[in-house]
């Protein structure tokens, strides 16, 4: 598949859905980690796709070079992190979700999720995970309608 294919707002967006959606499906299968580890991807994904419709740019790339024109990225920084926190950063809404305190809270749980979760081991447990998937739905809903 060419980088291209999975590098646009539209595909992001989706590809949000879709992670969310299979969180939910390891969630019901008592796949814990790995519905926690897919659920950071739906926000991740939404995030970029926010990114690329703020800025008017139509691939990852395009918005990278747009976020480095405009002096909110750094060239050692790239749009391809996992790093939520630079992701939000680069929306310019960080300070408004951190207005409301149980947001704030809400999104440092989800904030805490690792790529590195898909080589971990430990399987967590249904109530840390529904937990964070409540988490993850609550910011993925506030990214939606507020960045």
């Amino acid at each position: 598949m060419a980088r291209d294919s999975y590098q646009g707002v539209t595909e992001q967006a989706k590809a949000s859905k879709h992670r969310r959606e299979d969180a939910q499906t390891l969630h019901d299968g008592g796949r814990w980690r790995g519905a926690m580890y897919v659920a950071g991807y739906a926000v991740e994904c939404l995030l970029k796709a926010k990114l690329m419709k703020q800025y008017g740019c139509h691939h990852l790339n395009d918005l990278e070079d747009e976020l480095r024109r405009r002096g909110l990225m750094s060239e050692q920084a790239t749009v391809y992190t996992h790093q939520l926190e630079h992701l939000l950063e680069w929306t310019q809404t960080i300070d408004r979700l951190r207005l409301s305190a149980r947001l704030w809270r809400t999104f440092n749980l989800v904030n805490r999720w690792l790529p590195a979760w898909r080589y971990d081991t430990d399987p967590s447990n249904g109530d840390d995970c529904t937990a964070f998937l409540e988490s993850v739905d609550t910011i993925l809903h506030w990214i939606q309608y507020s960045v």
